[in-house]
């Protein structure tokens, strides 16, 4: 069961959203999540499946089932979208725009680039990256 925290509306359903619902942007900390709808790359092919995720880790389906006896707190529709992890770049320079080496003695605006570099990496799978510098003259490094 599911109670709300005054317990006056219970049930037995996991709260349903959409892939890009706001609820998976606040702090699920302990919640299980499933993913339905979705499909996933296995070494033949695409295929649909549920994804059952707690604390960011994926988690094998049949303990949850038979072990915890329990349904999600929240089910996600993918909308028959690819579910992947993220990709991690290990050696980026900049992009869209922002050169990491370029450096203006302004560390805010620094920031603000690295971050706005963040956010568009996104769009094309990646999620995490490690920002890195070019060849340059020793004075580029002291900066």
């Amino acid at each position: 069961f599911r109670c709300n925290n005054l317990g006056l509306v219970c049930s037995m359903h996991p709260r349903r959203v959409k892939f890009d619902s706001d609820v998976l942007n606040t702090n699920s900390e302990n919640s299980l999540l499933q993913f339905v709808n979705c499909s996933v790359l296995r070494a033949d092919g695409l295929r649909k499946e549920h994804i059952w995720v707690r604390n960011g880790r994926i988690l094998d389906e049949k303990l949850v089932f038979f072990e915890e006896k329990r349904s999600a707190d929240v089910q996600v529709d993918c909308d028959g979208l690819i579910l992947s992890p993220g990709f991690i770049d290990v050696q980026l320079n900049g992009g869209f725009g922002i050169d990491f080496s370029t450096y203006n003695s302004d560390d805010e605006q620094y920031k603000k680039g690295v971050k706005f570099v963040a956010k568009h990496l996104l769009a094309h799978g990646v999620t995490s990256f490690a920002p890195t510098v070019i060849t340059s003259s020793p004075d580029t490094y002291h900066k």
